[in-house]
């Protein structure tokens, strides 16, 4: 990246940093998907897991059994970054975008499935926050998928991107995030596993989503 593209884009990404909660509200109506009529007992279902495992795939389907909205970071990235890096300043805008907009449906009485690695305590500590403050119940589930799936799937994005696939992601990143070790959240989390047994997973998760709420 050039010295002029990488000055603009930091100061692209200071001015959205200070921006979170004037953009969230326009994302929502924007790419977010959401259910016309709010569910009324609000709930946030917090997916966790590396790139490429099949988060968003999960987040659908859960979405959709739970009448839920769906919040996907990669799709908020890709909505306000041209060129995704995935820098440490970046992913603050993106969570600090995220949790506005999770914060906002919560507070309206929807459920919400959030769409993020989320592998430490620090990227879903304010999720949780937003959570806390609206009375509403958290489930956690970590995705996961064996790696000679994901790096297929990595490999084919690469190729050629499928159609709602909005991640940026590549194999070099699944390596970076791989050597961050994983902190399980200290409530306990479902474990989900992106295969023949998905299903009876996402069973799972629906079931502790409706004995919470």
């Amino acid at each position: 990246m050039s010295r002029t593209r990488k000055s603009a884009t930091a100061a692209q990404t200071r001015a959205y940093a200070a921006r979170a909660d004037v953009l969230a509200p326009q994302l929502r109506a924007e790419i977010a998907r959401v259910p016309a009529v709010a569910h009324g007992r609000a709930a946030l279902v917090v997916l966790m897991g590396l790139p490429g495992v099949g988060k968003t795939h999960c987040a659908r389907l859960l979405a959709e059994r739970l009448g839920a909205a769906h919040v996907a970071s990669d799709e908020l990235r890709s909505r306000l970054f041209i060129a995704a890096s995935y820098a440490d300043e970046e992913n603050r805008v993106v969570f600090a975008t995220a949790t506005a907009l999770v914060d906002g449906l919560l507070a309206d009485g929807h459920r919400v499935v959030l769409d993020a690695t989320n592998v430490t305590a620090r990227n879903r500590a304010s999720f949780v926050d937003a959570a806390t403050r609206r009375g509403a119940p958290v489930v956690y589930a970590r995705v996961t998928a064996p790696d000679a799936d994901v790096r297929s799937r990595l490999a084919l994005r690469r190729a050629a991107r499928a159609v709602g696939d909005h991640s940026d992601a590549d194999e070099g990143v699944f390596e970076r995030m791989r050597a961050v070790a994983f902190e399980p959240p200290p409530e306990g989390h479902l474990e989900v596993e992106n295969g023949p047994a998905l299903e009876r997973d996402l069973d799972r998760v629906v079931a502790a989503v409706e004995a919470a709420g």
